[in-house]
């Protein structure tokens, strides 16, 4: 006889995405399932994280944990990038990155997964899943055995795989990710090295095991021109290194694993999330190599994500604001990452002819200016007359609120990459109306920290207001009534 799991939430897939979402999802309340394919520790590239995953990591409640797993802080990168002659970049105090065994660090969060409560089948194969009237049926080979798991809510945590299919958007020209793991007989220095070539970029960096993983992005195109296949690959590899300075530091350096290749095309997928669904980390989208964030995209997919799923398992009234939240979400940070590698790439002036550089430099959407005015001084916005721009609008957006998502007024303007309804922690809508409000004379600083006494400190006002200023949303008002 068949056996039977009956689960609130099943996800598919224990990396990183899949265990901060059934860690968070079980913190929130629910029952939580994971099925993981591979028995952890297991091989994974990705091994750098950005300084930007420790906020991330204390969400989740686990920074303890992986400052006691004996990872490499990343301290220091050496970068040829605009010209051949390189520059060292440091990381700051307090705000390092980190260069870690993968194994180890997915093992690490699915661990906290369980220990949270989250059931974990590992390894476990999940097979094609099947909606039902009451959720979803998902068939699972687990120790021998078939196993089928009944789940009211599926999250797609598989990967570039995506176990529930659907229409991927590319964002970026074809990538193909070479890679190995070399030692040798003098130690490499402490800094990832990061490198641009005429028709590929290179990566580089010492990992907790003493190894050194060495990567080259490229064309598909290129191997199929040069008639690559599986058994010239190293060769072809080798090749691409020698043209770099990864390894120069290495007196004898060794290859001590085999050449492998993978998908590095950036891509979203078109339907991130349903009413009973939700794809997460790279079976939501993926993002350019060249930012080292891909485990910190994958976790912040995650803790927004389970908002998501939690506001549509206890809030039903909130799921179209759930929905819309988490599809935006998703296209806003594709588009935003997108803008910055195109300018990234078109930094290489060496190379910017090249038709490898070209295709990369060109972005799907242009970058949203963060500041579009000089900072004024505190001094002269108080004395200032000002009103709101005449294209600023208060709009309804979903926004977090506490752990579920509601619809919030929000300020709208075509320089804001998106509606923002708070400003460290102050909901701008009540501001924002009574600067609305200001007819031809405008308000000054001092009759604004009247009207808003009550939400802000005058301080606080102040930096409110140099915000709106230097994002183009403040239109100055003379004396006279006049702008």
């Amino acid at each position: 006889m068949e056996a039977r799991l009956e689960t609130e939430v099943c996800v598919i897939g224990g990396g990183p995405a899949g265990a901060a979402l059934a860690l968070r999802l079980a913190r929130l309340g629910h029952e939580v399932c994971v099925v993981e394919r591979h028995a952890f520790p297991r091989p994974h590239v990705g091994e750098s994280l950005t300084p930007g995953v420790w906020p991330l990591l204390d969400a989740l409640g686990v920074v303890e944990s992986v400052r006691r797993g004996g990872f490499l802080p990343a301290l220091e990168a050496l970068v040829r990038w605009e010209d051949a002659s390189g520059r060292r970049v440091h990381g700051r105090s307090g705000a390092t990155g980190l260069l870690v065994d993968r194994g180890r660090f997915d093992a690490l969060l699915l661990g906290a997964a369980a220990s949270a409560g989250v059931r974990v089948l590992q390894p476990a194969v999940a097979q094609r899943p099947e909606r039902t009237s009451s959720g979803w049926a998902l068939p699972v080979l687990h120790e021998g055995r078939r196993l089928l798991v009944s789940a009211r809510f599926l999250a797609d945590a598989s990967g570039r795989t995506s176990c529930l299919g659907g229409r991927k958007l590319p964002v970026s020209a074809r990538t193909l990710a070479l890679y190995g793991y070399w030692r040798g007989e003098t130690p490499h220095g402490p800094e990832t090295r990061v490198e641009a070539g005429p028709d590929a970029w290179y990566w580089g960096a010492h990992l907790p095991d003493g190894t050194f993983n060495a990567m080259a992005f490229v064309d598909p195109e290129l191997l199929r021109e040069r008639g690559i296949g599986r058994r010239t690959l190293k060769s072809f590899y080798r090749e691409l290194l020698g043209r770099s300075g990864l390894l120069e530091a290495w007196t004898a350096p060794r290859l001590v694993s085999g050449v492998l290749a993978c998908d590095a095309t950036c891509y979203r997928d078109a339907v991130p999330i349903e009413e009973d669904c939700i794809k997460v980390g790279e079976a939501s989208f993926s993002i350019d190599p060249l930012s080292s964030s891909g485990v910190q995209k994958a976790l912040q997919t995650a803790l927004s994500g389970a908002v998501a799923v939690h506001t549509l398992l206890s809030r039903r009234g909130n799921a179209e604001a759930a929905l819309r939240y988490y599809t935006e979400d998703q296209r806003y940070s594709v588009e935003q990452h997108a803008a910055w590698a195109a300018g990234y790439y078109r930094e290489s002036r060496d190379y910017q002819e090249r038709p490898f550089w070209k295709r990369r430099a060109l972005a799907q959407t242009a970058p949203v200016s963060a500041e579009v005015r000089p900072p004024v001084a505190e001094d002269e916005l108080l004395h200032r007359r000002w009103r709101l721009a005449s294209e600023a609008a208060l709009v309804d957006t979903p926004c977090i609120v506490g752990d579920v998502i509601e619809l919030r007024r929000a300020l709208s303007h075509p320089r804001l990459g998106r509606p923002v309804a708070y400003l460290d922690g102050i909901e701008l809508a009540p501001l924002v109306e009574r600067l609305g409000e200001a007819s031809t004379e405008g308000l000054t600083m001092p009759q604004l920290a009247d009207t808003w006494a009550r939400q802000v400190p005058l301080r606080q006002g102040v930096a409110i207001m140099g915000w709106l200023y230097r994002q183009g949303l403040l239109t100055e008002v003379a004396a006279n009534g006049l702008r």
